[in-house]
């Protein structure tokens, strides 16, 4: 498994504090880390310079959010995949099951501690390291795809 020195995160968070808080705490565990005021400056970056992992505030005040950073991201970058962390303050399962509809990747209800989100991060670099194995494998697995496939199928048998 990568450890977070591998990997380069960008976080847009709203508050000044908690994006400086969570910043540190990522550069102390090891990630290269750049954040952003909003999800529409991370955008921006982004375009130019993509990375793996986002972690990023669901509202702003405006109408460029989390989950339209991530329906942009999820029309405009299908791979390598983009693991997408949003943070919310809106822990009602409608305003979950939407994020989850827009394809982010993973929801953390804020208050949270540091814990919460180094195991966040944890999980969801294990999800790339699990989704580039099958991408490096995709000539093998199609071949093995249907040989499974075969295995399970029933045959019809003659009277």
């Amino acid at each position: 498994m990568a450890s977070l020195s591998s990997i380069h995160i960008y976080i847009a968070i709203r508050n000044e504090n908690e994006r400086s808080q969570m910043e540190d705490q990522l550069v102390l565990d090891g990630a290269n880390v750049s954040s952003f005021k909003s999800a529409q400056e991370l955008w921006k970056c982004f375009q130019e310079r993509p990375v793996r992992f986002i972690i990023s505030d669901r509202k702003f005040g405006g109408e460029f959010d989390g989950l339209a950073l991530t329906r942009e991201i999820r029309k405009n970058f299908r791979l390598p995949y983009i693991y997408i962390l949003v943070r919310t303050a809106m822990g009602q399962v409608k305003e979950i099951r939407e994020g989850l509809a827009t394809g982010v990747d993973d929801y953390l209800v804020k208050p949270h501690n540091p814990y919460q989100i180094r195991s966040r991060v944890l999980v969801g670099m294990r999800w790339l390291t699990y989704i580039d194995s099958l991408t490096v494998n995709t000539k093998k697995a199609p071949a093995a795809a249907q040989k499974a496939v075969q295995s399970f199928t029933p045959q019809s048998s003659s009277k």
